[in-house]
């Protein structure tokens, strides 16, 4: 199995790796002590040189399931790894006048992919719709006894079994040597700019765990990821409504559900450069799991976390217990105004784009800020010339920049250095500039 590193943060990867060997077992005639797979964490044992061990699977087996995502199309890794498989499938053709379907593709998630590779058929026959929409990915969080993603395990399953008998790969002459292999399709640059990846954490509950009076709405569904609050003006999930929007301002996402050790996830995304957005479901803020979790995170600082409470219009807007109750959770954050940018509650549908591109631009310009210290290189290349300073930043009390005087050429005789403009930073689109709310609450630079 081929895929990104960064793509089983939570274990997904390998509940699938898993499910297909048993299915493979399943479908086949072999018994069940005999591995019928390889994936790299959990087939190399301790004590086994890493790179040796892939490299001699990749040279011996007789097919290569690979997990397209965005990441794994960043990753020079995989793309040496299915060039081993393209190559190897290229000499079975031309021994046998017959192509090869030993590499197989498995939309993992979402995704645009390569030109290089994109002759290579994916696995389709069978699938639903949300398989070209979401990825198999999804279909494993929101059900993974269901028959949708079971199916899809069987298709896949035996079509593994099915090179397996019919097609036999030769076996490279030398070994393979990963790091001096060619790329098949040229890796994608990942963002790199601090802010560039916004991860959304869903904290909502199920059909099942949701307060027992909004239970059987139309609002939840079998899995956190489900929660649509925005039933029937939008027809997707809404953390598929919040990708939506921001992946076409060009920024990375990734989506999770709240689960413990909130505060320590935000951390790491926090050391990643990441922008943080919560998504919470009023109802479900209050109660368990999640009232811990929230609570933990309102009394500590996340400067580039954003809270986002939607509302539906025709049902929570006047309830005052529910969203003093919200409030009430978020103590601390609720106290600093409604002029707050990265916490907003009582958001409808109508207001959801705006007030989301705003709180990820307000997120970005903190981590910017205090993750990123600029340093303005000398305008020319005189060698004597004064070094460039650090922009100050100005509060209100600060004034603006004195302009020079005639009088500042008498003692030194000549100009003192000009004061240089603080650079600008381009945020996201939603936000407004013209307000001058947004200046003063961190919307865009000026």
């Amino acid at each position: 199995m081929s895929y990104a590193r960064v793509d089983d943060e939570n274990a997904y990867v390998r509940q699938f790796y898993d499910d297909l060997c048993t299915q493979i077992i399943e479908l086949s005639d072999t018994a069940a002590q005999v591995p019928v797979g390889f994936r790299d964490y959990s087939s190399i044992r301790i004590g086994e040189h890493w790179s040796e061990q892939l490299e001699r699977a990749l040279g011996s087996c007789r097919s290569m399931v690979a997990l397209y995502s965005p990441a794994y199309f960043r990753s020079a890794w995989c793309s040496r790894e299915a060039g081993v498989m393209m190559r190897r499938a290229h000499q079975y053709f031309a021994r046998n006048q017959k192509g090869s379907s030993a590499l197989i593709p498995v939309l993992w998630q979402s995704v645009e992919v390569p030109q290089e590779v994109a002759h290579i058929q994916y696995l389709t026959d069978g699938f639903g719709s949300w398989y070209a929409d979401v990825g198999l990915q999804r279909l494993l969080q929101r059900d993974p006894t269901g028959e949708d993603y079971r199916g899809a395990i069987r298709l896949i399953a035996q079509r593994v079994l099915d090179v397996a008998r019919h097609e036999e790969l030769p076996v490279p002459e030398r070994p393979v040597l990963l790091v001096h292999e060619p790329l098949s399709f040229q890796p994608r640059t990942a963002p790199t700019r601090p802010g560039s990846t916004v991860r959304f954490f869903v904290a909502t509950g199920t059909s099942e765990t949701a307060p027992e009076h909004r239970r059987g709405t139309p609002y939840y569904g079998a899995a956190g990821l489900d929660w649509n609050p925005y039933h029937p003006q939008e027809e997707y999930p809404l953390y598929q409504q919040a990708q939506r929007l921001v992946t076409a301002q060009g920024y990375g996402t990734a989506f999770q559900e709240v689960r413990a050790g909130l505060t320590r996830q935000l951390n790491r995304a926090w050391h990643d450069d990441q922008v943080t957005i919560l998504l919470v479901d009023a109802w479900s803020a209050w109660g368990t799991p999640h009232r811990q979790e929230l609570e933990q995170f309102d009394r500590t600082e996340h400067p580039a976390t954003g809270v986002l409470v939607p509302c539906h219009p025709q049902e929570e807007r006047d309830r005052y217990e529910l969203w003093s109750r919200v409030t009430e959770v978020f103590e601390r954050k609720a106290s600093r105004g409604m002029h707050d940018r990265q916490f907003q509650i009582r958001v409808c549908f109508g207001d959801f784009k705006r007030a989301l591109g705003q709180m990820v631009s307000a997120a970005q310009n903190n981590l910017i800020r205090k993750r990123q210290a600029v340093v303005v290189p000398p305008q020319d290349d005189d060698a004597d010339a004064v070094p460039a300073t650090r922009p100050i930043l100005r509060g209100p009390v600060g004034g603006p920049a004195r302009r020079p005087q005639p009088q500042d050429r008498q003692n030194g005789g000549h100009d003192p250095q000009p004061l240089r403009p603080r650079p600008r930073i381009s945020y996201n689109p939603y936000a407004q500039p013209d307000s001058r709310e947004s200046r003063r609450e961190g919307g865009t630079a000026r």
